[in-house]
């Protein structure tokens, strides 16, 4: 059996299933338990419509998402043994969160430096979609240019190395699932690079996924440690669900109430951890404002 996605969209349609293709083809060379097997992609003309197609193995979906240790051990697994074919951050082709195409066919000696290019560019993204907020405009700028460097260097200076993992990109409830006739955990709809490990787990930070439970966090963080410094990962947590939260604000705005607030708040409260005297300085906010909510917050 086989399972076979199809897309329009254009241009889009056809980065999407490429990249969807690439991603679970150098998921699967590492750990071939853990994805469908990717078959093919291409595009046909359907009408009028250049029709894009992904054909993958078919995998049975039953438990979503599959039981916490098992599959934080599975992922975990697949981010250890994973190796960069240049060793530096990005991937060889562009992928799509979503339907938002990520810079990504990039390499990049520096994680910090990757991740404030991708960031910058979903920002450059929600404000042709959005138009331009100030505030958040503001909020934006001051933590590309201020917040990712104080939380991502550390990563890679004073010692410390962290290696680039093969990611999911995308790793939510729906898009993982337990092997009905196996019993194994697997993911799909993939869009996947090289990138620190950590941030598969950005996107498990919203409450409103099941994956956000401790008991899923807590299982990976034993299979695969915190890096240093460890007194961090939370506000690299928090720094990395933002990427994702930006995601489904451009596609889906108003589906979430209070979504753009929510990462505004998330933006100023990492601003003024690292940053107080500056963030008065700047006036992006009273520093003992009572309006400052920590959304996004493991229970």
């Amino acid at each position: 059996m086989y399972f076979l996605k199809l897309l329009t969209r254009g241009e889009r349609g056809r980065i999407m299933v490429h990249g969807e293709y690439e991603s679970l083809k150098a998921i699967h060379a590492v750990s071939p338990e853990l994805a469908p097997e990717p078959y093919a992609y291409g595009s046909f003309e359907s009408g009028r419509l250049k029709t894009h197609f992904l054909l993958t193995q078919f995998r049975p979906i039953g438990q979503q998402p599959p039981a916490p240790v098992a599959f934080t051990k599975l992922l975990a697994d697949l981010h250890r043994r994973s190796q960069s074919p240049t060793g530096r951050f990005g991937f060889h082709t562009t992928i799509s969160h979503v339907t938002l195409p990520q810079i990504t066919d990039v390499w990049e000696e520096s994680w910090a430096v990757l991740y404030q290019r991708q960031f910058a560019h979903m920002v450059e993204l929600d404000e042709e979609r959005n138009g331009i907020l100030t505030s958040f405009q503001r909020l934006a700028r001051f933590t590309i240019d201020k917040v990712i460097p104080r939380l991502l260097e550390p990563l890679q200076s004073h010692g410390r190395s962290i290696k680039p993992c093969l990611v999911h990109g995308d790793l939510w409830d729906e898009n993982t699932s337990t092997d009905i006739s196996t019993g194994a955990p697997f993911i799909f709809d993939a869009c996947s690079f090289y990138a620190h490990n950590e941030l598969d787990l950005g996107n498990w930070r919203s409450l409103r996924h099941r994956l956000s439970r401790r008991e899923y966090v807590e299982s990976y963080k034993h299979f695969f440690p915190p890096s240093e410094p460890v007194q961090e990962w939370d506000d690299r947590n928090r720094l990395y669900s933002l990427r994702y939260e930006l995601t489904y604000m451009i596609i889906m705005p108003g589906r979430y109430a209070g979504q753009r607030q929510c990462i505004e708040d998330s933006m100023l409260f990492l601003c003024q951890k690292y940053f107080p005297d500056e963030v008065l300085t700047a006036g992006l906010k009273d520093a003992t404002s009572p309006e400052l909510a920590e959304c996004m917050k493991h229970p």
